[in-house]
């Protein structure tokens, strides 16, 4: 009761300054508030801190950083009865030496060591009483009702708060985390990727012995020369496709203290760390998820509604935008779509699908499992890193790369449960026939004024791409509402059509897709 009590007055508090935060007047009041949030989750460390070190993965260059570097570490005397209480006997019987922390985490901290026989190691240790901290914060999160957003768009929270248990439960054993980062080790064969060695022997529920790994972190590499920069750049997009579609199981923790980077001469370029936080893939949900890719990118008949369920989102939910899902689709896996390097700037992703969603935008948020989240937050650290080192891939050919064409053909190959939902009169379009084209034309006594043919999605800005004069004598005919039919066409998909063809004062209009 008196840790549960503990770690609710410091949630408290966290909360209280959270909301200072939102309610700054102005960037001083509100970088000052920071950094009391930020001294608050140092201390809390545990579920607080990862809080803390998720929001610096979100907004780089923050004060959340230096929550992803370190925090002040344990004394030695602190820290050593834990490891010699797992070992069973003195640490010095197999340890020459060990010291003092430099690393320390939301759950435990790393100390550099070495054997009796000169090797090299780092020992990561669970904090004391960390255990009994977390599982009173997990009782605390179990008491969070349904408001807002969560309410309102029917998030699973439930399941969200299971999917925290089990994470936090599997972090907090360092035994799983072991078994975790040898499968790593063993399946996500990347170059110039290196994942440390664990020593089985001398690690425990509370200790994780491993290879000691060199290096720097992410903050320091961002001025490296671009030969460098573009190599690590492949490097991490490469583990990620490798570990998601390949090994299917993906490091779902991306903060700079998770990752060691090395020059090229005699290292390997990047060390991935801290196995505790993953979320696994089956065969199905990984090759429905690849499949998706390669139906956006091949337009092929696939229906989008299919494979999201296949991956793990709710149908019912999608229900509500399914004839939107194609072009939501492309707009996600845009970076796949092209064959040449691709400018993370012109993503644009969040700005796309409010414009082609509104509100709407939650059915697809929350129809999302809880590791599915964990599953993008994975892809959008990412991308951040990638815009970081200001570094443009070739995401397709990477992809091939990583993957190889057997797998490839198996995701095309794979047949998919046909989901069925009747709470909209919308059918979801396949690839294959969403339209790929929109044409602008307009005559005059049947001499050509004006002809354009432009992407299918340009629609979703019609009424910006069609000059104000023209626009204005358009809404004097009551038969064209451009308002009307981009709602419609957001609701239904974009398929081939006419949007409208009228003439007005000698000029013809039309305008349609195919």
């Amino acid at each position: 009761m008196w840790n549960f009590l503990k770690r609710f007055i410091k949630l408290f508090r966290i909360g209280l300054v959270t909301r200072k935060i939102h309610a700054s007047q102005n960037e001083i009041e509100k970088l000052l508030a920071q950094r009391a949030l930020v001294a608050l989750l140092a201390d809390a460390r545990g579920f607080s801190l990862k809080i803390g070190q998720l929001f610096a993965t979100v907004e780089g260059g923050s004060e959340f950083q230096s929550l992803t570097d370190s925090v002040p570490a344990l004394p030695l005397n602190v820290i050593l009865p834990v490891l010699e209480k797992s070992l069973g006997f003195a640490p010095k019987k197999i340890f020459k030496n060990i010291q003092p922390s430099i690393a320390a985490a939301s759950l435990g901290q790393v100390h550099l060591a070495e054997l009796k026989d000169g090797t090299s190691i780092a020992i990561k240790i669970r904090y004391p009483d960390i255990v009994d901290a977390i599982h009173a914060e997990l009782k605390l999160a179990d008491l969070m009702p349904s408001v807002g957003k969560v309410q309102e768009w029917g998030f699973d929270l439930n399941g969200y708060k299971k999917a925290l248990f089990d994470t936090l439960n599997a972090e907090l054993d360092y035994r799983s985390e072991a078994t975790r980062q040898t499968y790593f080790l063993e399946n996500v064969c990347v170059p110039r990727l290196e994942i440390p060695r664990v020593y089985e022997a001398f690690s425990s529920e509370c200790v994780l012995v491993q290879s000691r790994a060199t290096g720097v972190t992410f903050p320091e590499i961002v001025n490296w020369s671009e030969v460098e920069r573009k190599l690590i750049a492949e490097t991490l997009l490469q583990t990620l496709f490798t570990s998601v579609f390949v090994a299917g199981c993906c490091h779902a923790d991306p903060h700079n203290g998770n990752t060691f980077y090395n020059h090229a001469e005699n290292h390997s370029m990047v060390t991935l760390l801290d196995f505790g936080c993953t979320v696994s893939l089956d065969e199905t949900r990984r090759l429905a998820l690849l499949k998706l890719i390669i139906a956006c990118r091949e337009k092929n008949a696939v229906n989008p509604l299919d494979c999201f369920v296949a991956i793990g989102f709710d149908a019912q939910k999608l229900a509500h935008i399914q004839g939107a899902l194609t072009m939501l689709s492309q707009f996600l896996f845009r970076p796949f779509l092209v064959n040449h390097v691709f400018n993370l700037s012109d993503w644009q992703l969040e700005q796309k699908i409010t414009d082609l969603l509104g509100e709407k935008r939650w059915w697809f948020r929350s129809a999302g499992a809880a590791d599915v989240l964990l599953l993008m937050r994975a892809f959008q650290g990412l991308t951040h890193q990638l815009q970081q080192l200001q570094i443009s891939l070739n995401w397709w050919h990477i992809l091939e790369k990583s993957v190889g064409e057997t797998l490839l053909q198996q995701a095309r190959d794979l047949d998919l449960p046909v989901i069925n939902v009747t709470t909209t009169q919308f059918k979801t379009l396949d690839f294959a026939t969403q339209a790929t084209k929109l044409h602008v034309k307009i005559t005059k006594n049947n001499a050509l004024l004006v002809s354009v043919c432009l992407p299918a999605e340009a629609v979703l800005d019609l009424e910006n791409l069609i000059p104000e004069n023209v626009r204005v004598e358009l809404s004097q005919n009551s038969s064209v509402d451009l308002a009307t039919i981009l709602q419609r066409l957001k609701l239904e998909g974009l398929s081939s059509q006419v949007l409208f063809d009228c003439t007005i004062d000698e000029k013809s209009y039309s305008v349609w897709l195919d």
